[in-house]
């Protein structure tokens, strides 16, 4: 039985497609009510944020059509200081499943699914903040595209090909440009409680940073007028090789990212006659390199029956930016992190899924420019989760 328990672990496949009987319909609630305190050198009790929010609020519709045909749509309500009512929804997943009758075990999928790269879509929040590259901005763990996906014979692990937007799913419509991303990520098994993996992407342009476009600034002091500033990412490549080893009621789990891509900046510099009225306007356009990279690693033990799970956790990241022929680091960006916490599971759902479960955490982050103090986050959690299959719908 143990030995089962580390495969499934290991393996930590979150398709759930054909999980049901045909015929059946599973309904399913996520709910993550959180306290979060930011505080500057552990001043917890005189911190710069101290808030509660329901940080995950997920609705899922599952149907199984027929042993080849599976559906699956996910809607994310989620306390949000975006809009005025202090809480919005948002579209997380929504895709068909089908069966290949000419690799078994291997299925196409195609709609708002996973991003299988590195550890994002397998992360399941035992430590409640985000994996790194989601927290990074590398990738988004959902996006739009088409996959192949499946097991490897005899257990040896798993295999994904993927052609996506590119931009995430939180982006859609004009924010999408026309250069699909492509993307492949292989785990393997090689022994029980072993697994090692590698993923990477790659895609010419990523509309994702219209979010922050400057177009219409005029910035008096340097006389030019931005337009279309941070508008795309290009020639943009990731990897990252994972692992993760189960001894028994220990398991270390980690990953190493790359991330480069090239960032296009256009701006017009104006000509002003002396009286200030404009003469002519030139459109200049420059590009600037990025290159980024980070670790990390969470070493967990499950006690008491498997209610309770204790963890630490390291992460460290570093990002350089061209600056002329150089590459110097961003010492603003790049940072190391540390902290520790627990999860106590009062309720287990099937497969070891969380039902009703407590958890703490803190995080520690230093930047690495000298002289800066250290941020503390403590997030307190109550995570509640259920699940019901109905026949005939």
């Amino acid at each position: 039985m143990r030995s089962t328990l580390s495969v499934l672990a290991v393996m930590a496949l979150v398709m759930t497609a054909l999980a049901l009987d045909p015929g059946q319909t599973e309904f399913e609630h996520n709910g993550w009510f959180r306290y979060t305190n930011h505080s500057t050198k552990f001043k917890i009790t005189n911190p710069n944020t101290a808030r509660f929010a329901l940080e995950r609020g997920y609705l899922r519709l599952s149907h199984q059509w027929s042993s080849h045909l599976f559906t699956k749509y996910t809607l994310d309500f989620h306390s949000s200081d975006k809009y005025t009512d202090g809480a919005t929804v948002r579209l997380k997943e929504g895709y068909a499943d089908l069966s290949l009758p000419f690799l078994k075990d291997f299925l196409f999928t195609a709609g708002l699914q996973k991003h299988y790269f590195g550890l994002i879509y397998s992360w399941d929040y035992t430590h409640p903040d985000k994996s790194l590259a989601d927290d990074r901005g590398v990738c988004a763990s959902a996006d739009y595209g088409l996959t192949i996906n499946g097991y490897l014979p005899r257990g040896f692990g798993e295999l994904q090909l993927g052609l996506y937007n590119g931009e995430g799913y939180k982006f859609a419509g004009k924010f999408v440009n026309t250069s699909p991303e492509l993307l492949a990520n292989l785990r393997l098994t090689p022994f029980v409680g072993t697994m090692v993996g590698f993923s990477l992407f790659t895609n010419a342009r990523d509309n994702s940073l219209y979010k922050n476009d400057k177009k219409g600034r005029v910035t008096e002091d340097t006389n030019l007028y931005y337009m279309n500033a941070d508008t795309a990412n290009t020639k943009r490549f990731a990897m990252a090789p994972v692992f993760r080893i189960a001894l028994g009621r220990f398991s270390l789990t980690g990953e190493y990212i790359s991330y480069s891509y090239t960032r296009s900046f256009s701006y017009y510099t104006i000509n002003r006659d002396p009286a200030g009225q404009v003469i002519d306007s030139t459109l200049v356009t420059k590009t600037k390199d990025y290159q980024q990279n980070g670790i990390d690693l969470m070493p967990l033990v499950t006690l008491a029956g498997r209610k309770l799970e204790l963890y630490c956790r390291f992460s460290t990241w570093q990002r350089r930016e061209q600056s002329g022929d150089s590459m110097p680091v961003n010492q603003n960006a790049s940072f190391n992190r540390y902290g520790a916490g627990f999860n106590y599971h009062f309720i287990r759902r099937a497969r070891g899924k969380p039902g009703l479960e407590v958890q703490f955490a803190w995080t520690r982050e230093q930047l690495k420019k000298p002289d800066t103090d250290p941020k503390d986050t403590f997030m307190a959690q109550v995570r509640f989760e259920w699940n019901a299959v109905i026949q005939g719908l």
